[in-house]
């Protein structure tokens, strides 16, 4: 775990966690605070954030990175905590995706798709966050835009 990482969790760890005895494994949960944070940004970008784009990102986090509903609450103020900190988007998506497959790494693109769709629109800003992440995560155009139209016809929007 690089040490960029370490401080972030360290420094959430605290602000969330009162008592030590509370505290969850936070190693087996950081990829889920960084998919988390990586979703929050997308629907974030639109300067619009929404009920239903909350419910979405917890309803991934549940499904797709199993974090369990008592662990919900520290992954979502983790969260949250990173969104106010303004992290580096360039430099957190460079550490997180390090190890990753891509075919992991495309589905995470598919992911944040997702999320930007759930108001029934994919906002300029919204795609534009979405194409910086997959520039990142050395996504092909090509499968950045299958990924852009699967989800948009998924999601019902027209405008594909």
């Amino acid at each position: 775990m690089s040490g960029f990482l370490d401080k972030f969790r360290e420094k959430v760890t605290a602000l969330v966690w009162k008592d030590v005895q509370d505290k969850p494994q936070v190693k087996e949960i950081d990829d889920k605070i960084a998919l988390g944070v990586l979703l929050w940004v997308v629907a974030c970008a639109d300067k619009k954030f929404l009920p239903a784009e909350e419910e979405k990102i917890k309803e991934i986090l549940s499904s797709y990175a199993l974090v369990p509903p008592e662990d919900m609450p520290y992954v979502i103020r983790s969260i949250q905590t990173a969104e106010k900190e303004r992290i580096d988007l360039y430099r957190f998506t460079s550490l997180v995706s390090a190890d990753l497959k891509y075919e992991v790494k495309l589905s995470i693109i598919e992911i944040l798709f997702r999320v930007a769709c759930v108001d029934a629109e994919l906002d300029d800003t919204e795609l534009e966050v979405i194409r910086k992440v997959s520039g990142l995560f050395h996504i092909s155009q090509r499968d950045f835009i299958e990924a852009k139209i699967k989800i948009k016809q998924e999601m019902g929007l027209k405008k594909v």
